[in-house]
């Protein structure tokens, strides 16, 4: 039976996604949902939603981290970036630069390599 409310698209990683998406900021965690789905749900759409959000936290300078708990801030920040490492190692969704370049919090970079993933899709006609 499907579960709708929690479909396996977020749970079968190496991880569930809601580990990581709940440390971050709201655009950085929706961007994270699309990007650790893509392959089982919408494809290259998926990705170019990811791309929105990117964009719409680098225009209003969104910070990567959630933050509700500034007295447990360094450990939040610790544990993404533990399971963005998680995913750069295994090139979970085949995103292996885009989960670096986010682990290290390269804005532009997490951008360029988002685009370029986007860009060689649909050139290959994925």
């Amino acid at each position: 039976m499907t579960d709708n409310i929690n479909p396996s698209h977020y749970k079968d990683g190496p991880f569930e996604c809601i580990e990581l998406s709940r440390l971050l900021s709201s655009d950085w965690g929706q961007a994270v949902q699309y990007c650790f789905r893509w392959q089982h749900k919408n494809g290259v759409e998926d990705l170019k939603k990811a791309l929105w959000f990117i964009n719409d936290a680098i225009t209003h300078n969104v910070p990567f981290f959630a933050a509700c708990c500034k007295r447990n801030a360094d450990i939040l920040e610790a544990q993404a970036i533990r399971l963005l490492g998680i995913l750069q190692a295994e090139n979970w969704a085949d995103l292996e630069q885009f989960w670096r370049n986010l682990k290290w919090g390269d804005r532009v970079d997490v951008l360029e390599a988002l685009t370029d993933k986007i860009n060689e899709i649909e050139k290959d006609g994925e």
